[in-house]
């Protein structure tokens, strides 16, 4: 690799962006004028407003039931209020009138007076205040006569105890006072972080995307790809010099926008000075947040100059991109949650992980140790997306794409299109829907008869009825063939090691997102299933998920992948089958389980091995969770309620000699894993 080719092709690439008018407003201009503009021009607006509205009138009527000495003293004392102004009393008071007049805001609060006595015997006043949550005059309104009754009600009650010779402090049995121990640098931190991470995390894909698009698929649209491709660089030189581009631009766009924000913020508290004091925000603190952002600059300049390699022109490169930029908002949000902390969990997942990060350092209480293992692991997925991107230009067939997008039209004269990849996709989005929309209410209204239902009519139902509509041979296209015997006792005994390393794997999720009590207790709930029999249990988990389930995955998703390999196959109908558990916690042992029930479907080229082993591996979770405790083997090697993290070698050693007798035995069977 020529180094001084790619350094050419960065020169030549960033002074085309340079020139660029969209370049410049998004990466330059924005995050200088952007800040100030929000934070300067925003505050003095809601400083100005807010004087406004405390200027103006405020009309309010009273409606007094009671007429006594003490109405009237309560009354009098709202003329006292600035800005509030009472309205004449009517001669006959009719509710919902004055109640219309508040909703038109004519009005900000009817007051309707009334009086009873306690059980003591004293007289208390019953006071309705009426007002428009809608509206912040109305709200202001509240606020103020609220805190004026408070009073009102102090004095009363200082006067009944003083006609009866008793101190008021008596009433003073406990004295609250609260002590904030954050320093006030402290509380900046806490509020500018956070809204921080999610700023700069868009501000920065923004910024990015529109200089990733130009790069590649503006190229592609321009016509002017093929003039580059036959210079003197080769294609490797040429990723590397874009990608270079997309992260310099990338980092300037993160630099001004923490400049102009930190210059923004040190402004506001110059003005603000008579009331919080001398305030600093800690320079050490925005820079090393600019630091921790450059692993994140790379990946997004990875991501998004793949996406602009595959795509045929930048309407398209755009289109690519908005799920990206969705999902980014969604997960830099996180640090607006209350309740997230960061932990090695979190720390590895992308984009969570630095807004996490990023509003602990501005608490300034952050953990090292967590700053090496966020970047350590972003640059890991560095390394993969930039391989990504440096396969997608080398691929001739990606890089000069031309053929249409296949349009929503499922199938057409034939009927065999219901095996594309856009439409299972798509099949398996509206199943995922309704199992949580309608088999969770199923399910939360009745747990037996609801999993039954759901197993029945969203996952086997919908599977067949497509291949019915479709007119595919059914037996043909769910392998349901024969397989010899030896392979189900085979798929028995390899059932014991894939069950350990799953939970094996549970445990280790375990240890990275910690599994609440709650979550514990609803698994027991189905384990357990009421008062239903175990037989029944076993039914309903066992026979009834590992015949429809795999109907639906292993029969029928999985002929959308086929054409692109054995592995790949198996690998994408797996990620899919863990995230159709929609369960965080069990979506790496379901993955996993998915790919060995996926290897015996190809393998033997019949449903029924997955079948099987889906079945035994669902019995084993229910054995082991009933009477794991009376059986003495297991109850030997369990410690506490995990299996101990040595027991996972010999499992391996056992599942490996397992398959290769299985391999032997099934090597004559042709591997004809494309769908028939």
């Amino acid at each position: 690799m020529n180094f001084s080719k790619i350094i050419t092709i960065y020169k030549k690439e960033l002074l085309d962006l340079m020139r660029d008018r969209r370049t410049i407003i998004t990466a330059i201009v924005l995050p200088i004028i952007l800040y100030p503009l929000i934070m300067i021009g925003l505050s003095a607006m809601m400083s100005r407003q807010k004087m406004k509205l405390e200027q103006q009138t405020m009309v309010i009527y009273v409606n007094d039931n009671v007429i006594d000495e003490t109405s009237q003293m309560i009354i009098n004392s709202f003329n006292e209020i600035e800005t509030i102004q009472i309205m004449n009393k009517a001669e006959i008071y009719e509710e919902e009138t004055y109640l219309s007049l508040l909703g038109e805001n004519s009005i900000q609060a009817v007051i309707d007076v009334k009086d009873s006595l306690s059980a003591a015997g004293y007289s208390v006043f019953n006071i309705s205040v009426f007002y428009n949550q809608t509206n912040e005059k109305s709200i202001l309104t509240y606020d103020k006569i609220t805190n004026k009754l408070y009073d009102i009600e102090d004095e009363l009650v200082g006067e009944r105890l003083e006609k009866i010779n008793i101190n008021e402090e008596i009433l003073n049995a406990v004295e609250i006072k609260k002590e904030n121990i954050a320093p006030p640098e402290q509380m900046i931190g806490f509020i500018v972080g956070k809204f921080l991470p999610y700023l700069l995390i868009i501000l920065t894909i923004s910024a990015a995307s529109v200089v990733a698009s130009d790069l590649v698929a503006g190229e592609k649209e321009r016509g002017t790809l093929e003039t580059i491709l036959v210079s003197a660089a080769r294609r490797n030189e040429l990723v590397i010099g874009k990608y270079l581009t997309i992260i310099t631009i990338s980092i300037m766009t993160v630099v001004l926008n923490l400049f102009s924000m930190y210059l923004s913020f040190q402004h506001i508290f110059r003005q603000a000075q008579g009331y919080i004091g001398d305030l600093q925000l800690p320079l050490g603190n925005f820079a090393l947040i600019l630091v921790l952002m450059l692993p994140l600059i790379t990946l997004f300049a990875a991501i998004l100059l793949s996406i602009s390699t595959y795509s045929r022109n930048i309407k398209e490169s755009q289109s690519y991109q908005m799920p990206l930029l969705f999902g980014a908002i969604m997960l830099s949000m996180v640090s607006l949650l209350p309740g997230f902390e960061l932990n090695l969990g979190f720390a590895l997942i992308p984009i969570v992980n630095f807004s996490l990060m990023m509003r602990d350092i501005m608490l300034g209480n952050y953990q090292i140790q967590y700053i090496f293992i966020i970047v350590g692991y972003t640059i890991l997925l560095d390394i993969i997306m930039i391989s990504v991107s440096i396969k997608l230009f080398n691929n001739e067939s990606v890089l000069f794409r031309t053929s249409e997008e296949k349009s929503l039209k499922f199938w057409g004269k034939e009927k065999k299109n219901v095996f594309s990849t856009q439409f299972i996709i798509i099949f398996f989005i509206v199943i995922l829907l309704a199992l949580f929309y309608i088999g969770g209410s199923w399910q939360a209204k009745n747990l037996p008869n609801g999993l039954l239902k759901t197993e029945l009519l969203l996952i086997l139902l919908p599977s067949i009825l497509v291949l019915r509509i479709s007119k595919s041979d059914i037996k043909k296209t769910l392998r349901m063939n024969i397989s010899a015997p030896v392979n189900f006792l085979l798929v028995a005994l390899m059932a014991i090691p894939v069950f350990i390393l799953a939970i094996i794997s549970m445990q280790i999720v375990n240890i990275i997102f910690p599994i609440p009590e709650s979550y514990i207790e609803s698994m027991s709930k189905i384990i357990y299933m009421g008062n239903i029999s175990f037989l029944q249990v076993i039914f309903i988990i066992a026979v009834i998920p590992g015949i429809c389930e795999e109907i639906m995955f292993r029969g029928y998703i999985i002929n959308a992948f086929t054409k692109h390999g054995f592995w790949k196959a198996i690998i994408i109908t797996a990620i899919l089958f863990g995230a159709f558990h929609l369960d965080p916690f069990r979506m790496l042992p379901a993955t996993l389980l998915g790919f060995w029930m996926g290897y015996l479907l190809l393998k033997t080229n019949s449903i029924l091995l997955p079948m099987f082993a889906h079945f035994l591996n669902n019995s084993s979770a229910l054995v082991l969770g009933r009477f794991g405790e009376e059986i003495p083997v297991i109850r030997n090697i369990i410690s506490g309620q995990d299996f101990p993290f040595w027991i996972g070698i010999p499992a391996i050693i056992i599942l490996t000699l397992l398959l290769k007798v299985f391999i032997r035995i099934n090597k004559n069977n042709p591997e004809n894993f494309q769908r028939s």
